[in-house]
C-alpha cells in the first residue's frame, strides 16, 4: 500500500522488508510489501502482522535538516525464534520506495562505485541513481535539496533507483539484526548549493548524537604543510632500503625541497610477494623485509632522517596486509587474542573495542620506537566482508577508527592519512582526523584517466570535503600529465607529494607547487566544480569544465576539455565562478601564457579549449586603486604567496613578484619598468621584507 507522507518533498511512498528465514531445512531470503497500519502528522507504521514485522518511519527536524528515523522490529511467529536464521537481511533490512520529490529537476550523487572509492553521477531522473549512492545535491528549478543517508550506531543506510519509477532508500547491518532503531536520511533546501551539503552533513552528526566536527575544525597534519614523496608508484613491490636512500640523495643533489618520504606498500615482511599475487599475501612481523631491508625498520628511518633530514611516514593496510595475517608466524602467536579469522578463514584484528585498541597501540608503539613520524592507513572500507556477520557497519567502524586515531594522536601528533575510506561507514566514525584520500589511484602515463580523477576529486570535495581535507593522491613529475596534475593539487587545499621513479624528478614541473623550503602554498578551502559545472557530466556536456578554489579575495579558476569525445568544448568564464565579489573589477592573470586584462564587474570572457590537452589556469584579484600584487610569480598559488597589512606587503619566499597596474606602478617609492607586456610590472622581492605600492 502506498501512502503520501506531507513530508515537504517525498511523495508516493512504500515501504518493504527483506527476510531470512528458515524455512524446511533451508535458508531463504524473502521480500514482503508492508501494509501501512496508521499515520499520523509525523509518523507512518507499517506491518506485516504474519510474519510478524512493525515498521515505523518517523520525521523530525534538526537545526535546518529534516530528519527521517527508522524504527522497524521482526518477532518471528510460528517460524522458531532463532536470530542466526530468523532476521532480518543483513544487506537489506527495512526500506521505503520513494516515487519522487517535488519539483525535481536534475541531480549529482556521489556513490561507491566500488568498495572504497566514492564517485559522482548525474542524472535527471531519480531512477537512475546508483547502487551505493550516499549524497545527493538536487537543483529543482528554485532552489537547491540535498539529501544523504548516514552510518548511525549500528545500521547505515543507502540509496538506490528503481528501474520503475523513483528510487529506494534501506538500512543494513551486516550482521544478525531483528530490530532497528537509526537514523536513515538527512535532507534540506536552500539557495546556496556549496553551503547545503555542509548544513545536511553537520546536522545528520547532530541527529545521531554526535559533535559536528567539520573539515575547518579538524587539526591538519604539519608535516602534511610540505612537500612529499610516496615510495608506490617509484618502485612498487621492489622497494629497498637502497631505493629510497638513492631517491632521497637526488632530491638533495637536484635542490628539490622534499621534506617528508612515505614507505608505501611493500615495504613490511611479506614473504614471496609480487604483484599478480599480493593481494592473496600475509604479514610476518611488523618489521621491514628483511632481504630487501636489511637494517631493519630503525636503519632506514634513521638514515633518511639523519642523512637527509627527511620526516618519514610508514603505510599498512588495516587488516596487516592484503589477506591479514600468517596464521604460522609469529606475530601471529604474540598477538593471538587479539585476532579473529573473518567469515573468509582471513586472519586480522578484532574488532572488539577495547582488543582493537590495543592491537593498534602495540602496533604503532613498535612503529614508533623505530622513529617513523607519521601513517598512511589503508583498507579501510573492508569492513563490508571482514566485518561480516562478526558486528554492525556502524560499530566496526566506531571501533576501527577509535583505535586509528587514538594510535596516531598518541605516536604521532595525529597526523595521520586516511585511505581506500570513502565508505559511509568511515565517514561518520572518524572523530577528528582530518586527511582522506578523495580518488582512486593514480595512473602515470594515463592521459584518459584524468578526466575521471579530477572529476572525483573536485566532487568528492563538495560532500567528503565537508568534514575531511582531500587527498588527490601522488603523481609524477615527468609524465604527459605533470603540469595538469601540479595545478590540481596546488588548487586542492590538501596535501603534494610526487612519486616519480629514480632519477625522474624534474626540479622545473615540481617548484611551481612550493615556496623554496618545501612549504606547500595550501589554500584553506576544497577545490569545487564551479556552479554551472555542478549537474551536468563534464565528459559529455559540452562544456568547459571549471574547478575553482579561493584565497581571501581572489580566486584561482583552472578550466580543462575533459569531454570524452575529445570535442571543442566551450564556454563563458567570469568571477562568479568562483563566488567572488561580481561588483568589483578585477585583474585576470593568465598564469601559463603570462599575460593579464581587465574584467569589469559583471562581465565575463569567452573560452574555447581545442582538446583534452588544453587547459587553463586564471588568477582573478581585485583591482583597488588601480593596482593588483598577484604575487610571486613562479608560484601557481601566487595570490597565497604573501600577506596584507594595511598598505604593507611582506612576501613568502625571495622571488620575482608580478604586479598588475593601470597607469605604472611604485614600490616603496620607485617606479617599476613594464615588462613589455603591459599592464604587469615585476620586481624582485626578499622574503620577509616590507613592500608598499602606490
Amino acid at each position: 500500500m502506498t501512502a503520501d507522507l506531507n513530508f515537504d518533498v517525498f511523495t508516493g511512498l512504500s515501504a518493504f522488508a527483506e527476510l531470512n528465514i528458515q524455512k524446511d531445512g533451508n535458508l531463504s531470503g524473502e521480500r514482503c510489501a508492508l501494509e501501512l497500519l496508521s499515520r499520523t502528522e509525523n509518523s507512518l507504521t507499517f506491518g506485516e502482522k504474519t510474519l510478524g514485522i512493525d515498521f515505523t518511519v518517523t520525521l523530525s527536524t534538526c537545526n535546518n535538516s529534516k530528519v527521517l528515523r527508522y524504527k522497524a522490529n521482526f518477532t518471528p511467529r510460528n517460524l522458531g525464534d532463532v536470530r542466526d536464521r530468523n532476521h532480518f537481511a543483513i544487506n537489506c533490512a527495512v526500506g521505503l520506495h520513494i516515487g519522487g520529490i517535488e519539483k525535481f529537476k536534475k541531480y549529482f550523487a556521489t556513490y561507491r562505485k566500488c568498495d572504497f572509492w566514492v564517485h559522482p553521477a548525474f542524472g535527471t531522473n531519480l531512477s537512475s541513481l546508483p547502487k551505493n549512492t550516499q549524497t545527493v545535491l538536487f537543483d529543482t528549478g528554485e532552489n537547491y535539496g540535498c539529501f544523504t543517508t548516514v552510518c548511525d550506531k549500528i545500521f547505515k543506510s543507502s540509496v538506490e533507483g528503481r528501474e520503475d519509477c523513483g528510487f529506494e532508500l534501506f538500512i543494513k547491518s551486516n550482521d544478525y539484526r531483528n530490530c532497528a532503531d537509526t537514523v536513515a536520511l538527512v535532507y534540506s533546501f536552500g539557495t546556496d548549493a556549496y553551503e547545503l551539503p555542509k548544513t545536511v552533513i553537520s546536522d545528520a552528526f547532530v541527529s545521531m548524537g554526535k559533535k559536528p566536527i567539520m573539515r575547518k575544525e579538524r587539526k591538519y597534519p604539519n608535516v602534511l604543510e610540505y612537500l612529499g614523496w610516496c615510495s608506490w608508484d617509484a618502485f612498487h613491490m621492489d622497494v629497498t632500503h637502497n631505493d629510497l636512500v638513492n631517491k632521497a640523495r637526488e632530491f638533495k643533489e637536484k635542490g628539490i625541497p622534499v621534506r617528508w618520504m612515505l614507505l608505501d606498500d611493500m615495504w613490511g615482511d611479506v614473504p614471496n610477494n609480487n604483484i599478480p599475487t599480493m593481494h592473496s599475501r600475509e604479514l610476518d612481523s611488523f618489521e621491514a623485509a628483511p632481504d630487501r631491508f636489511p637494517k631493519g625498520l630503525t636503519g632506514i628511518v634513521s638514515e633518511l632522517k639523519e642523512k637527509y633530514d627527511m620526516f618519514v611516514g610508514l603505510w599498512h593496510p588495516t587488516t596487516g596486509y592484503w589477506h591479514g595475517i600468517n596464521p604460522t608466524s609469529k606475530l601471529a602467536k604474540e598477538y593471538k587474542d587479539l585476532l579473529f579469522y573473518s567469515l573468509d578463514k582471513v586472519l586480522i584484528h578484532s574488532y572488539d573495542r577495547e582488543k582493537i585498541k590495543e592491537y593498534y597501540d602495540r602496533q604503532h608503539k613498535f612503529y614508533k620506537s623505530c622513529g617513523v613520524d607519521f601513517i598512511k592507513v589503508d583498507y579501510q572500507s573492508s569492513i563490508d566482508y571482514y566485518g561480516k556477520l562478526v558486528t554492525s557497519y556502524g560499530e566496526a567502524a566506531d571501533n576501527l577508527h577509535n583505535a586509528i586515531e587514538y594510535a596516531a594522536d598518541k605516536y604521532y601528533d595525529g597526523q595521520l592519512i586516511n585511505c581506500m575510506g570513502q565508505a559511509s561507514e568511515n565517514f561518520w566514525h572518524r572523530d577528528h582526523s582530518a586527511v582522506c584520500r578523495f580518488s582512486g589511484d593514480f595512473q602515470p602515463e594515463n592521459r584518459k584517466w584524468f578526466a575521471t580523477h579530477i572529476m572525483q576529486c573536485s566532487f568528492n570535495s563538495m560532500v567528503q570535503g565537508t568534514v575531511y581535507t582531500g587527498d588527490f593522491d601522488m603523481w609524477w613529475s615527468d609524465d604527459g600529465q605533470a603540469v595538469r596534475n601540479s595545478v590540481l593539487r596546488a588548487m586542492s587545499g590538501g596535501p603534494i607529494y610526487i612519486s616519480d621513479e629514480l632519477g625522474r624528478s624534474i626540479k622545473e614541473t615540481i617548484m611551481p607547487t612550493v615556496l623554496s623550503d618545501g612549504r606547500i602554498l595550501r589554500l584553506k578551502n576544497p577545490a569545487y566544480p564551479s556552479n554551472d559545472c555542478l549537474f551536468d557530466n563534464p565528459k559529455e556536456s559540452g562544456n568547459l569544465f571549471k574547478v575553482f578554489n579561493t584565497y581571501k579575495d581572489c580566486g584561482i579558476l583552472s578550466v580543462f576539455n575533459i569531454d570524452s569525445s575529445e570535442r571543442c568544448v566551450s564556454g563563458r568564464v567570469s568571477a562568479c565562478d568562483m563566488r567572488l565579489d561580481t561588483k568589483k573589477d578585477y585583474c585576470v592573470y593568465d598564469w601559463f601564457a603570462k599575460k593579464a586584462f581587465k574584467l569589469c564587474a559583471n562581465d565575463s570572457f569567452e573560452l574555447s579549449l581545442t582538446n583534452c590537452d588544453d587547459f587553463k589556469l586564471y588568477l582573478f584579484v581585485p583591482i583597488e586603486n588601480g593596482n593588483a600584487v598577484i604575487g610571486l610569480a613562479d608560484k601557481y598559488m601566487s595570490v597565497a604567496s604573501f600577506d596584507k597589512k594595511g598598505e604593507k606587503y611582506t612576501f613568502a619566499d625571495d622571488g620575482t613578484v608580478c604586479v598588475y597596474s593601470e597607469e605604472g606602478v611604485t614600490v616603496n617609492g620607485e617606479f617599476l619598468k613594464s615588462t613589455g607586456n603591459s599592464p604587469l610590472y615585476v620586481f624582485f622581492a626578499k622574503k620577509n621584507e616590507q613592500y608598499e605600492f602606490h
